[in-house]
């Protein structure tokens, strides 16, 4: 695991400065996720992955080498480099259960990394392809209880930015739904984006996701709880 240091947690650069979903541990023992943040995000707010992008009626090509490593769809817009290190599935029609990798992307094709060459090529009569967003972060949507986390911001950050969410260890949380109860856990889904709530008696790990447990109660709703952030 990469040691960081406690400032390179609070640098949100514009430009990316390290691995994308790289883990890091800072001298204290405190686990992090290097993501890029699509939206801004306040300090304290839980963080989970854009929606899939379901593209529909894909084609693919192979290299010089003949590796099916080219995904297109011909009006498709994208913003070059920003799938880059991004998943992708072909999740129906020809090809349906494909895994890959993304190296990079034109406005219009998915350069796989070699590694990941299709084994069977793509046909725009049926093939559609699903986009995994999983070095992204964008503040977790509100009443969603179940959303896969990907750790809690420390820092402020602005659409575009790069940087560390903290995933293990102490840090701020903001609790929406009134003081929280110390020692309860807390879960993403609150009635605003990024907020923590109180998981419910009853619960089951298949109706939540946990985000870590309170050690310090906020002093009023909408601020932010000390919590033993723990978020797999």
């Amino acid at each position: 695991m990469k040691l960081i240091t406690f400032q390179s947690v609070f640098d949100t650069p514009t430009v990316k400065m390290g691995t994308l979903n790289g883990i890091g541990q800072t001298p204290d023992g405190r686990i992090w996720e290097y993501l890029h943040a699509t939206e801004a995000i306040t300090k304290h707010m839980i963080v989970s992955n854009p929606a899939n992008t379901t593209v529909a009626t894909v084609s693919s090509s192979a290299n010089v080498a003949g590796q099916v490593v080219y995904i297109t769809e011909a009006s498709a817009g994208w913003t070059v480099g920003a799938y880059q290190d991004h998943w992708v599935a072909v999740n129906s029609g020809t090809g349906t259960g494909q895994i890959a990798k993304i190296k990079s992307n034109t406005v219009d094709t998915l350069e796989l990394y070699v590694d990941y060459a299709l084994a069977t090529a793509l046909a725009v009569a049926d093939s559609q392809i699903a986009i995994r967003h999983e070095p992204d972060a964008e503040m977790c949507a509100v009443t969603v209880l179940n959303t896969p986390l990907k750790g809690v911001a420390q820092v402020t950050f602005a659409s575009g930015d790069y940087g560390w969410f903290l995933k293990r260890g102490i840090g701020g949380v903001i609790v929406g739904t009134g003081v929280a109860v110390i020692n309860e856990l807390i879960t993403a889904g609150g009635a605003t984006e990024g907020y923590a709530l109180a998981i419910g008696n009853g619960e089951t790990p298949d109706d939540i996701s946990t985000a870590g447990r309170v050690l310090v109660a906020n002093s009023a709703a909408s601020l932010a709880a000390l919590v033993d952030v723990d978020i797999a």
